[in-house]
């Protein structure tokens, strides 16, 4: 049973429960028939708040300086007994569309667990990946990072994963990880840019690093020209369930689960992005070397940092290379490089 199926349970049972007098602690349920990883859906007595609390020896407890401070949760350890329930609550009541995709995401990682010990660090691992998400993006994505997101799984799946596969393609794709550029291959990178405005053509560059092809093979800029339509069109759901399709098969399913997150987007906010639809009207590509217009690291006086910045596309003309390029330079085998 999904643990969004649980939540009416869980409220029934405490509202039997607290009119017994004096009644404290959590209701539990246990998420996976295996008393080997005591794992459960929970809810406050006297509170309401849900959680997702873990059976654990008080010997297991990791030490506070571990664990991680989230938005709106709150990581406990609460005494049941001889043993402790070591998890997480949902602070704020508002988030509770994203708490059940959180909790549905550590859980997936808790069970596949093979001990205790490891049953921690995944609890624990899983919710320092959230950190950065509940900060920034616990109310979902504005138009302008749905737009990039789109873009980057439409070349992911339409590009990468026939020229590189599906497990390649996936690891390679780096910007929700922090990379100055979106796809980090060994044969070059490339920077993913759209836009629905007519033309001319203007893109934002978010660094002085991200058009910055020093230590790479190669640089390449991919535009799309997008028709965005309300109602029309492919909205992001539906990429994201084209991508999903797109990997499903390769070992990389999970991986791609993380990138997701980290771009800020979760299933809970898809009613959210569902109005919206994009459709390629054109795409080009440019190799980004020597006299292309950019501002790069070196080019800036000392104490400067942190750019941004336009780019019309027009300048970019002269650097202009049909897309067979691209794919021929992406695609072709790393040459060995003597030491």
């Amino acid at each position: 049973m999904k643990i969004d199926e649980l939540w009416p349970q869980l409220e029934a049972a405490r509202v039997a429960a607290a009119s017994r007098r004096g009644a404290s602690g959590w209701v539990l349920r246990q998420l996976r028939p295996q008393p080997a990883c005591p794992l459960h859906a929970a809810i406050e007595l006297s509170t309401g708040r849900r959680g997702l609390l873990l059976r654990i020896a008080p010997a297991l407890v990791p030490p506070k300086r571990r664990w991680p401070v989230c938005r709106g949760l709150e990581v406990l350890a609460a005494r049941e007994g001889a043993q402790i329930l070591f998890g997480v609550a949902l602070k704020e009541s508002r988030h509770a569309d994203v708490f059940t995709a959180l909790a549905e995401d550590l859980a997936r990682r808790i069970t596949a667990a093979a001990d205790a010990n490891a049953r921690i660090a995944a609890l624990l691992g899983g919710l320092a990946r959230w950190q950065k998400f509940l900060a920034a993006r616990a109310e979902g994505l504005g138009v302008e990072a749905q737009r990039g997101l789109w873009a980057e799984l439409h070349f992911l799946r339409t590009e990468l994963v026939p020229l590189v596969g599906a497990e390649s393609a996936v690891a390679v794709w780096q910007g929700p990880a922090g990379a100055a550029q979106d796809f980090l291959l060994a044969n070059g990178a490339v920077e993913v840019k759209a836009t629905s405005a007519k033309p001319p053509f203007v893109v934002l560059v978010s660094s002085e690093r991200q058009l910055d092809s020093r230590g790479l093979s190669a640089l390449f800029l991919r535009h799309y020209a997008l028709d965005e339509r309300e109602g029309a069109g492919e909205s992001l759901p539906e990429a994201v369930t084209a991508a999903r399709a797109a990997v499903a098969a390769s070992g990389a399913a999970e991986l791609f689960e993380d990138r997701l997150l980290a771009a800020g987007y979760l299933d809970a906010h898809a009613t959210r992005y569902d109005g919206r639809g994009w459709r390629v009207r054109e795409a080009r590509d440019f190799a980004v070397r020597r006299g292309f217009p950019r501002l790069i690291e070196r080019d800036l006086p000392s104490g400067v940092g942190s750019v941004h910045y336009s780019l019309a596309l027009a300048a970019c003309e002269p650097f202009a290379i049909p897309t067979a390029t691209l794919r021929g330079a992406l695609a072709a085998p790393t040459r060995n490089r003597r030491p």
